[in-house]
């Protein structure tokens, strides 16, 4: 079975506020006489689900295209964590990790509609955040816009990941989805030194013995 965490994209989405929204161009219509259709779009690359480049947060970090294919490919466990605001160092030291190279937190930001952006936003404490990359974890996925909260000037929980080496995958939306553990399939569009890109993020559940 399969799980789509991914949000769709439309000129509705909900971007941070400043960045680039969502355009979708008709370049060519079959309704007009054109050969095809064909359309062109516009928008932020960490509009929507995406995975943030180690490019993100500094200038000698890795661009997408060149982040690992292992990182975003291979089991993962996916956790709810009921909190309203800080996702603080108590939180995660309380999760079972054993084993656990990719983490999904599922939390109250999965059901804020596409079209609507969270200025209170889940975000991870940077203790919390330097505390789960010291357990080895490759990547972190959110059902948030951000690993940080919306005002903040420092992106201490996203400059905390990356001192770690993990990937950070954003705006997931796991409405539905048991807690467990799966295997996670993150794959950004391949953008030459891009700090991040749109993503079709899928779980599959594991195979019963």
């Amino acid at each position: 079975m399969f799980y789509d965490l991914s949000r769709t994209l439309s000129p509705r989405t909900a971007v941070f506020p400043g960045d680039t929204p969502v355009s979708v161009t008709q370049n060519l219509l079959l309704q007009q006489g054109d050969a095809c259709n064909l359309s062109s779009i516009t928008m932020s690359v960490h509009a929507g689900t995406h995975v943030d480049a180690p490019r993100h947060n500094s200038d000698a970090g890795l661009g997408i295209d060149r982040v690992p294919l292992d990182a975003l490919i291979g089991l993962a466990r996916v956790v709810t964590i009921a909190v309203q605001d800080a996702i603080t160092l108590a939180a995660v030291q309380s999760l079972d990790l054993t084993g656990v190279a990719r983490l999904i937190v599922h939390t109250r930001g999965s059901d804020v509609p596409n079209d609507v952006f969270d200025h209170d936003l889940i975000y991870f404490t940077p203790e919390a955040a330097a505390w789960l990359g010291g357990q080895g974890l490759r990547l972190i996925g959110v059902d948030t816009p951000s690993v940080d909260p919306a005002s903040s000037a420092d992106l201490a929980a996203h400059l905390a990941f990356l001192r770690h080496d993990v990937l950070i995958v954003e705006n997931l939306c796991l409405r539905g989805v048991p807690d467990g553990d799966y295997e996670i399939m993150a794959l950004p569009l391949r953008i030459a030194e891009s700090d991040g890109a749109p993503a079709r993020v899928v779980l599959r559940t594991l195979a019963q013995d």
